[in-house]
């Protein structure tokens, strides 16, 4: 009887050792999904720009041919002249904190590229001016919304009266709440 005794106490504290362990060693993080749709244009389906994805003069997608800074896909811009980008509308909460971020490289005359996010007018909430990137780099930025719900997410350049491009990948867009809600 003893050693019946003895067994279950053993496998009693296998169990619990076993358990505690696992549940020690096991971290769990917030999820923070980025608030953007096909961030990373792998659901584009063909070489012209698509929902949700709006574009505003020479672009279009770059499918499986190695421009990509991860993955198969990226957005292009190119022209000689005028402005030309890519935009999505997105809802955010109203006096609420985000991170915007993409990676973006340029040929080498791009002087005037602006990476940012617009109110629902398409005015300018916040920018981020940028020139020639000749490798992808990752452009960040943090803004605080206003009481509105709607804004526009952006990057894009005015060419000058020369053949000029940017490329753009990985888009995120997340709460800064979320973030610091991941990293306790």
């Amino acid at each position: 009887m003893a050693s019946k005794h003895f067994l279950v106490s053993k496998v009693a504290l296998f169990i619990t050792t076993f358990i505690s362990f696992n549940l020690s060693s096991t971290k769990v993080q917030a999820a923070c999904p980025t608030l953007l749709l096909d961030g990373d244009f792998e659901q584009q389906a063909s070489p012209t720009v698509s929902s949700p994805w709006v574009g505003e003069g020479q672009v279009g997608i770059d499918r499986e041919i190695g421009n990509s800074n991860s993955g198969k896909n990226n957005v292009w811009m190119r022209n000689f002249s005028g402005w030309n980008g890519i935009s999505q509308k997105v809802k955010l909460q109203p006096n609420a904190e985000y991170e915007l971020k993409a990676y973006v490289r340029t040929s080498g005359n791009v002087t005037d590229g602006v990476f940012g996010v617009r109110d629902s007018n398409k005015n300018p909430l916040v920018e981020l001016k940028f020139g020639s990137l000749s490798q992808y780099i990752p452009l960040t930025i943090k803004f605080v919304t206003g009481s509105e719900s709607e804004y526009n997410i952006f990057t894009g350049f005015w060419a000058i009266s020369q053949d000029s491009w940017i490329q753009v990948d990985n888009y995120s867009l997340t709460a800064t709440m979320c973030k610091d809600e991941g990293n306790n």
